[in-house]
């Protein structure tokens, strides 16, 4: 009854009656003809300025305005034309402005990425499945960065910019405004081709930093986040004659260092410093079995200019999530996606090459990607070496998906396995299902098991199961839900995968109502959200927590953002907490808690941007208050400064316990020129008394070849808290790497 009235107590709290109202639904929108995108004849002087005679025959694109006033002229006029020939896919543009001063051309690196700058850039959904897609983007100072969008960019992490392939981009300033040509190659992209046409989904798109303003082609509805990056609202455009390209690329490279540790002496009364030679070599190679279908081989996979994870400090009873930085994993990362709902997925690439955060040599690897048919694959093969108790490990992993019913809905299953020399086994499987019900209402369906050794594996039983059931209606204007279900048995164990939260079930909603305001306002968007959560021991069943959060977010035209919200929360706790680092504990109990907080960030468009966050109040059976802040700041075109500093405040009176943690990060960046920059990366952890250093020199001629010199270091700060006394420096590492990839 307990069980029950929880339930029914959420359920009140977060009205889930919209989840009955389809009569909100809106319908789906008319298919219209596509967009005959021109082919050039004749040659392209790829310099920058879209002068030739080839550009002249091209149409030029109409853009509307997206932000500040939706739907209305752009104030500045830009005059950009798509076109394509046997071997490019073509991007040229023109930019004008009343006041030439307002160009903001802020950043050179490669992969640079902020809104301080004005940009061009366009959304290509190759295989118009309005889903996946990739960003191709410049700014005035020719740094080029790209991305890869999955599942629609239903959220902000559903877009990759560390994705990388090879494309040109060309820009000239010019008396009243700049020019930028931008080419990728056919084989850049996977596409497919029936009858001698190919359709795909366009977004172009322009920024203007200073006046914060963005037009798109085609008009982008304001009723979701980052539309301009979402495949489903691109124009669908058409090709005729292109022929896919089946290019091999070999890409060897090669690294040399020396890593230092300081390790205790055999007597145990002091450290003394150890150092060894790094050398290494390995492989990769990529080649295109079919025109959609994608085989990457990796030998002795190398990730030395990898940088470190932030530092964080839990203070939950949840998982900590860190996301993968190696680039081999985050290339195709979309395709091996199946998410269980937050960051808890079947597959988490960060299981593989690294074991209790130390790396582990991964000997080599394949990796198929594509489109066979009507199905989306991927298959993933590595083994890794022994390290330490871990044993030798071989991990393997296949995803399938097809579109069904309509362009917005798929059904799909997956098959992941963690093989140990030492007989060790774990494998999984799920099937899941998304589909478009009407308007924006979808309906997602998720099923995976797990069978590993030394466990209870009965097929269809409940223990090694997860399930999930979600319904939403999709939408950033009007009336929107999101109702989750889960369940997540005792025995599901994802050898491969990450779960947030084990052993539970329960639901999680969300309700909110947002609008825009009108052009008179100076704020561009409200919304108000109520979600909450409650969820039980699927061992047990015995209730351990229930959330209620109320929000009210707000943006305003000149990209201001801020939110307010209060959180209820009940906890029940069969055994002791510990938070943070050891740093305390809480008892095994009931606890009924209340805190605020509050968010604020000026526009990232201005040399000087900054947020800031705070929450305090109850906390189990004490208190808590919490702040961070992030400054950043651009200093011309070449240098960016960031920071990011957070403090963490608890304590408890009645059992007198308390601790303060802080956490200071510094990032810098130097451009300079678009091939060449330096990087830093700093931070300091009191919960690890730590201080970790990386640095890192970038040589970037073109795209694939690529030189590197790395410094890592980390430093003790509290030296006496041990006998005998920490050593300053605990590890150092001085790296070069370098690769060059060769194109047949």
């Amino acid at each position: 009854m307990k069980q029950l009235g929880y339930t029914l107590l959420f359920l009140i709290v977060t009205g889930m009656f919209p989840f009955f109202c389809f009569a909100q639904s809106s319908e789906p929108l008319p298919t219209n003809a596509p967009y005959q995108v021109t082919r050039i004849s004749g040659e392209i002087s790829f310099d920058g300025i879209p002068d030739e005679a080839a550009w002249e025959r091209v149409e030029a694109l109409p853009l509307v305005m997206y932000r500040p006033a939706f739907g209305e002229a752009p104030t500045e006029k830009s005059i950009i034309k798509f076109a394509y020939d046997d071997e490019y896919f073509y991007a040229s543009a023109r930019f004008f402005y009343q006041n030439v001063e307002q160009i903001r051309a802020i950043g050179k690196k490669r992969d640079y990425m902020s809104f301080a700058p004005d940009w061009f850039a366009f959304t290509m959904d190759s295989f118009y499945d309005k889903e996946n897609a990739f960003i191709f983007a410049v700014n005035p100072n020719g740094a080029r960065n790209d991305g890869a969008i999955k599942n629609d960019l239903l959220v902000a992490s559903d877009i990759n910019f560390s994705w990388n392939t090879f494309w040109d981009a060309e820009t000239v300033m010019q008396e009243d405004g700049w020019t930028a040509e931008a080419r990728v190659p056919l084989s850049s992209l996977r596409f497919q081709t029936k009858e001698g046409k190919t359709q795909m989904g366009l977004i172009l798109m322009r920024s203007v930093a200073a006046k914060n303003e963005t037009v798109t082609w085609p008009l982008i509805s304001p009723d979701y986040i980052y539309p301009f990056w979402k495949p489903s609202l691109g124009t669908l455009v058409e090709f005729e004659g292109l022929e896919p390209q089946k290019p091999l690329y070999i890409t060897p490279f090669v690294t040399a260092g020396i890593g230092q540790v300081n390790q205790l002496n055999k007597q145990e009364t002091g450290y003394e410093m150890h150092s060894t030679f790094k050398k290494d070599a390995g492989l990769d190679v990529k080649y295109s079995l079919t025109n959609n279908l994608t085989a990457d081989l990796t030998i002795n996979t190398d990730f030395a200019q990898v940088e470190a994870d932030n530092e964080v400090i839990n203070l939950s009873r949840f998982s900590l999530y860190f996301p993968e930085k190696r680039n081999f994993f985050l290339e195709k990362a979309d395709v091996f996606d199946f998410s269980l709902s937050g960051n808890s997925n079947l597959f988490y690439s960060r299981r593989i090459g690294l074991y209790n955060g130390n790396p582990v040599r991964i000997y080599g690897g394949a990796r198929l990607t594509g489109r066979v048919g009507k199905w989306d694959v991927g298959f993933l093969n590595m083994q890794t070496e022994k390290l330490a108790e871990n044993p030798s490990e071989n991990f393997g992993a296949i995803r399938t998906k097809r579109k069904v019913f309509n362009a917005y809905s798929y059904v799909g299953g997956m098959v992941t396995s963690r093989l140990g020399t030492d007989g060790s086994y774990n494998v999984a499987y799920g099937l899941d299902g998304l589909f478009r019900v009407a308007g924006d209402e979808y309906l997602t369906l998720k099923w995976a098991q797990t069978f590993e050794n030394n466990a209870e594996n009965t097929l269809f039983g409940i223990d090694p199961s997860r399930f999930v059931f979600r319904w939403q209606r999709r939408s950033e204007t009007g009336l929107a839900y999101d109702f989750i279900y889960g369940w997540s048995g005792k025995n599901f164990n994802p050898g491969i995968g990450f779960e947030v939260k084990q052993n539970y079930q329960g639901p999680n909603a969300t309700v909110q109502y947002g609008w825009l305001p009108g052009n008179t306002s100076f704020l561009r968007h409200h919304k108000i959200s109520l979600s909450g959560n409650t969820w039980f021991n699927t061992v047990t069943g015995h209730h351990e927590t229930t959330n209620a959060l109320l929000q009210w977010d707000f943006s305003a035209k000149k990209g201001y953002t801020w939110y307010i919200s209060a959180l209820w929360s009940q906890e029940s706790l069969p055994n002791e907490l510990i938070l943070g680092n050891n740093q305390a504990t809480v008892p095994a109990g009931e606890y009924s808690f209340t805190n605020f907080s509050a968010w604020f960030e000026t526009s990232s468009s201005r040399d000087f941007s900054t947020s800031f966050f705070t929450e305090a109040g109850n906390f189990y059976d004490g208190w808590k208050w919490s702040f961070y802040t992030m400054p950043y700041l651009k200093i011309g075109t070449d240098y960016d400064i960031g920071l990011y500093y957070r403090i963490d405040r608890v304590k408890f009176p009645e059992r007198e316990r308390e601790f303060t943690n802080h956490i200071v990060r510094l990032n810098g960046l130097m451009t300079l020129t678009t091939k060449s920059s330096f990087s830093a990366f700093v931070q300091y952890n009191t919960a690890i008394d730590g201080v970790v250093g990386n640095i890192r020199f970038r040589y970037n001629p073109r795209d694939g070849n690529d030189f590197y010199l790395v410094y890592d270091e980390r430093l003790h700060t509290s030296r006496e808290r041990t006998t005998p006394a920490l050593p300053f420096t605990a590890s150092r590492t001085v790296l070069l790497k370098y690769t060059y990839t060769f194109r047949w």
